[in-house]
């Protein structure tokens, strides 16, 4: 049993690890894809493709039809079942993406710009091709194959970055990012093609269709909610405010985004079909989620925690003094993410659990009030709209940690527990930065020098303070040094 337990971990380990890989090679290139972006577009350019890519996110939502999570938490799967995900997918899918062709034109027109019709008809187009390449994603997901998922995802990653560059600096403006998203795309289905050929998906079925239709449709109306919440704030302040300040909280949002998106995604890839897996066969998923929260929080709070100080510097550094105006929506949807760390995690652990009815109910609670308090935001202005984000995840963790008391490890009291080192690695990381920038005039005479100095200390204190509040990330990072170090020696000798 702990032979067993053992290779589960390495097995856990080794998917984590190529799983950060492909994340940090596809951080590596959006990261410096949207930066040149942001020299060559202006805010009202980024602002349009914003609206249309919110709006097609959010329609994913009915595509997908929780059928890529079905697959992966199935107890039993077999060939008839993968046909019938494929065919619900496929079906469903055509359908949204001939709506999303046809409605483009009222879609431009209601918010008084041609451009989103223009960006809506070619992400349309990505509807018609996904379901070749999903259901075998979901079947690598599944069987944990991360390797052949590394391959795919960052030729995927490699080929939309560089397609969004070419493209703008070519002149084609906001169009440069929605081509871009096509021809990832068409890369991932041959990559599907090329390394998951034995995931390849046989004939049509609709021979499983209720069991898929009622849990499709419960992760549906969730993941619908989780959309639209998350979209709410480019749609409103978009109708609202217009494309500037729309293309302002967008780039506010990146650097949030791209965290979620490159370090948290990595985790979320592994850690769903883990808890799948270890519900499964052990029951012991609680103690899992908690393990990775603890280690989340370690990373999670010093990174936002440090967003929050470094803003400005960030902002105009990476992408140029015009984007000023967003350090303040920065500063505030880094605090309203840091909140967001403890439940980020809390939607796929229920849902490998089987409890995917009470993530619908938490997420159109949460996700209902997500949209009104935007809403009245708004009339404030969109720093207003930031800073009210602070408060949506407030109440989603509330909403959420409700749910999870039913299990032992999970109280209130023992989470409280288990994160403390966590707030001590969380200070350690912030002294240096924020020394740097309270010290009078450093960041704004020398920008460059001080951030550097920021970085280099903030990422000291958080390895000192990991050493004194004993936290578990250490033992992780000590047996990923002593791997390095077997290695470079086996090179060597």
């Amino acid at each position: 049993m702990t032979n067993n337990s053992e290779k589960q971990g390495n097995g856990v380990r080794r998917a984590l690890s190529l799983s950060f890989m492909q994340q940090f090679v596809a951080f590596v290139f959006s990261f410096g894809s949207v930066t040149i972006i942001s020299r060559l577009l202006t805010p009202s350019e980024v602002g349009v493709f914003s609206i249309a890519a919110g709006l097609v996110a959010l329609i994913h939502m009915l595509r997908d039809f929780g059928v890529s999570e079905y697959v992966i938490q199935a107890p039993v799967l077999d060939e008839s079942l993968v046909r019938t995900v494929f065919t619900m997918n496929l079906v469903i899918a055509w359908c949204l993406g001939g709506v999303i062709v046809a409605a483009s034109g009222a879609i431009g027109t209601f918010y008084a710009d041609i451009g989103v019709a223009r960006v809506l008809r070619v992400l349309g187009v990505v509807f018609f091709l996904l379901p070749f390449g999903t259901t075998a994603m979901a079947l690598l997901k599944r069987e944990m194959e991360f390797g052949k998922l590394t391959k795919i995802r960052i030729g995927e990653s490699v080929v939309r970055s560089c397609t969004a560059v070419a493209l703008a600096y070519a002149g084609f403006s906001y169009m440069s990012m929605a081509w871009s998203a096509l021809a990832g795309i068409v890369v991932m289905i041959v990559g599907c093609t090329v390394w998951g050929w034995q995931y390849r998906v046989k004939g049509v079925s609709f021979s499983h269709w209720k069991s898929v239709l009622h849990f499709g449709s419960n992760r549906t109306i969730s993941d619908l909610a989780s959309q639209l919440g998350d979209q709410s704030a480019n749609l409103v302040i978009g109708k609202m405010l217009g494309m500037t300040d729309t293309g302002l909280f967008s780039r506010g949002y990146g650097v949030v985004n791209m965290y979620r998106t490159n370090v948290l995604g990595a985790i979320g890839a592994v850690a769903f079909p883990a808890f799948a897996r270890e519900h499964r066969e052990h029951a012991t998923a609680p103690d899992l989620f908690l393990k990775a929260l603890v280690y989340t929080t370690g990373i999670s709070w010093p990174f936002f925690a440090c967003g929050v100080i470094l803003a400005y510097p960030v902002i105009n550094i990476l992408f140029g003094d015009q984007w000023d105006a967003a350090v303040p929506l920065m500063r505030w949807l880094c605090s309203a993410a840091l909140i967001g760390t403890l439940m980020f995690q809390c939607n796929r652990f229920l849902v490998a659990l089987g409890r995917v009815r009470a993530v619908t109910r938490v997420e159109v609670q949460y996700q209902t009030a997500r949209v009104g308090i935007t809403i009245g935001a708004a009339f404030y202005g969109v720093t207003a709209v930031a800073a009210s984000q602070v408060l949506v995840y407030i109440i989603a963790t509330v909403l959420y940690y409700r749910k999870m008391r039913a299990y032992d490890a999970l109280v209130v009291r023992k989470c409280a527990k288990a994160l403390l080192p966590s707030v001590v690695v969380t200070l350690g990381a912030c002294a240096v930065p924020a020394a740097v920038v309270l010290w009078p005039g450093l960041v704004a005479r020398h920008m460059l020098l001080a951030f550097a100095l920021a970085f280099v200390g903030g990422g000291a204190g958080w390895l000192l303070a990991l050493v004194l509040a004993h936290h578990p990330l250490l033992d992780e990072l000590k047996r990923v040094g002593s791997r390095v170090s077997s290695r470079y020696h086996l090179l060597r000798g």
